[in-house]
């Protein structure tokens, strides 16, 4: 393994979490019908370059629509490709997507991210790249973090392409002024630096008409009183939680909020990793918790409807 950032050559067990087949199967492909090329360290262990993490990629999402392996394995990589092409449209099929942008986050391909992302915007619009592209792409960068299958470099690349696309987004789109009937403030708790999905959250709410007050990363919760001071009709707070605070902290902060907050006109919304880890907690009255961004911007949707 390099230390680099830029990795080109991988173990089995990051082709395992890359691509969710099981190392067992992943060395049966190899070896019955040779549809990976590894190379051996001086210990005898396997590495695989980007081409066989490509290759097996595409071979997976043809396995998993049906495609069997042995025809797979008589297919040129040309044609597998175009077979993956083919198969993605014929099923509506995100797959094809997901691996190109896999492959640009791998090897640091800004542009091919951009014109990946271009493509699927003007076909099916912002909210379909972010939900059914984004969304899944970012979860899954995270257990790949998590298990040293990519570098923490590969993460920052696509959150920083990521983060550029729903800001930019967000500024098209026609400013919402202070006398807007609904109105929304957008914070992280202190220490909390992962941003993405409250950006995100910030377009749709824009784009519904809400007047999005984004405070940010890192925010003192004694700073949100004065926030709803200076704006009168009611408020919806949202933040997301991946880190901080822990989970044996969650409820007491819940519970501070609705201490300094006018709780008549004020609610606070909780999504992230660490509140869906806690489960089916007691939460105070006021506060609502989302296992899955996805719940949250269906309620969203709900109340701009």
């Amino acid at each position: 393994m390099q230390d680099s950032p830029y990795r080109t050559q991988f173990q089995i067990r990051d082709l395992e979490e890359f691509s969710g087949v099981k190392a067992h199967t992943i060395r049966i492909w190899e070896k019955r019908y040779g549809l990976l090329t590894p190379d051996r360290t001086q210990t005898n262990i396997r590495t695989y370059g980007v081409d066989d993490l490509k290759n097996l990629l595409n071979v997976a999402f043809l396995n998993n629509h049906g495609h069997k392996i042995s025809k797979i394995a008589e297919l040129s990589s040309a044609d597998r490709e175009q077979l993956v092409k083919d198969t993605a449209q014929e099923h509506h099929d995100l797959g094809d997507a997901l691996i190109a942008l896999k492959m640009a986050m791998l090897t640091f391909d800004g542009a091919a991210f951009d014109r990946i992302c271009t493509n699927y915007r003007l076909t099916k619009g912002f909210r379909a790249l972010a939900e059914n592209l984004f969304v899944p792409l970012l979860e899954h960068i995270g257990l790949l973090w998590q298990t040293s299958a990519i570098c923490p470099s590969h993460e920052h690349f696509v959150s920083y392409l990521v983060r550029q696309k729903i800001i930019a987004e967000t500024e098209a789109l026609p400013s919402v002024g202070v006398e807007a009937s609904r109105g929304a403030v957008l914070f992280l708790p202190e220490n909390e630096i992962h941003e993405l999905g409250l950006l995100y959250v910030g377009y749709v709410l824009r784009a519904a008409g809400y007047r999005a007050i984004y405070l940010g990363q890192s925010v003192p919760m004694a700073d949100l009183p004065q926030v709803s001071a200076a704006y009168p009709q009611s408020l919806l707070f949202i933040s997301f939680i991946t880190t901080f605070p822990a989970m044996d902290e969650l409820l007491p902060y819940a519970q501070r909020f609705t201490e300094l907050l006018p709780m008549d006109r004020c609610t606070l919304w909780l999504c992230g990793g660490q509140v869906a880890r806690l489960g089916d907690a007691a939460w105070p009255e006021g506060v609502h918790a989302f296992k899955h961004v996805g719940a949250l911007l269906s309620r969203l949707d709900e109340l701009a409807a």
